[in-house]
């Protein structure tokens, strides 16, 4: 039986090994697996074990890098967390992520997070959005729904992973139609909600959690490329990301762009705005293109 159970907010909490400074423990469930754990799952977990190691309310995220050495299966992992900087206006903090029965055992770097902090300043006049909104596609309510149509006979069914999320493809062909072209725009649009939202006391998303919508180099690579070559999967090497804004709101939207693909890899970029058209965040993906079998 899939299970639909997954809360983002819940299952990304990090919990203090008693006796061992810096070291916590989390336990990722069977609700995010996708082959491992999802990428953006796994980063969104370093970044709260991140915001626990510092203990500073006053600063808010702006950046962070993900380094993914090795793939974590779901179940039981370890995290080692070293503030590197605490200043008065913005500290630094990097987390090692690993799979284990043995939380207070050797630090191994299967996920390497380095994360920026900083205290925002809203009085501050220099202003700059280089990017703009797609309003060239379909709000939410009339994109089409992933899981509404049949997955049978592709690498993607019964997934656990699609059936915590609500994503809903606005531009672009389906990543699961094994029969289109390659495109001249390797570019998607998409909605995406958890099924759960990461929702704080006053009403915004746990911005850590904007690092699993940020994962999604995927659709526009596959427009791109098209299906003709076969099926693959988009395998993440490294995954940044920058925030802007709170997010708040049920949908986010994100305009993906795949800037290169070439030797077994790609890399691109994913805008995600709020359905006010405010950039929460942007996500820089580079990625291993692993070709799969089906049949």
């Amino acid at each position: 039986m899939i299970p639909t159970d997954g809360d983002i907010a819940r299952d990304t909490v990090p919990t203090p090994v008693e006796g061992v400074a810096g070291r916590w423990s989390a336990d990722i469930p069977e609700a995010w697996r996708v082959m491992y754990a999802f990428g953006g799952v796994t980063m969104a977990l370093a970044l709260r074990t991140a915001q626990a190691e510092l203990g500073r309310d006053d600063l808010e995220l702006v950046s962070a890098q993900a380094t993914y050495c090795q793939a974590v299966p779901v179940g039981p992992v370890a995290m080692a967390a070293e503030v590197l900087r605490s200043g008065r206006k913005g500290a630094q903090v990097e987390v090692r992520l690993w799979s284990t029965d043995d939380p207070a055992g050797a630090v191994r770097p299967d996920l390497v997070v380095a994360v920026v902090f900083g205290s925002h300043d809203a009085s501050s006049p220099h202003r700059l959005l280089g990017v703009a909104f797609p309003d060239d596609a379909p709000g939410p309510e009339d994109a089409r729904r992933r899981l509404a149509g049949a997955t049978e006979g592709t690498p993607f069914d019964e997934i656990p992973y699609h059936h915590q999320t609500d994503w809903r493809q606005a531009l672009g062909h389906s990543p699961i139609d094994p029969t289109f072209e390659a495109g001249e725009d390797p570019r998607a649009v998409s909605w995406f909600r958890f099924n759960r939202p990461p929702l704080r006391v006053d009403g915004t998303w746990e911005p850590a959690t904007l690092a699993v919508p940020g994962d999604v180099l995927a659709p526009a690579v596959v427009e791109g490329l098209g299906r003709q070559q076969g099926w693959f999967f988009v395998i993440t090497l490294q995954l940044s990301m920058q925030w802007f804004a709170p997010m708040r709101g049920d949908f986010i939207c994100q305009q993906t762009r795949a800037h290169h693909a070439g030797d077994g890899f790609a890399t691109g970029v994913a805008e995600l705005w709020s359905e006010d058209r405010t950039l929460v965040a942007i996500a820089t993906q580079s990625a291993l293109l692993q070709p799969l079998k089906v049949g």
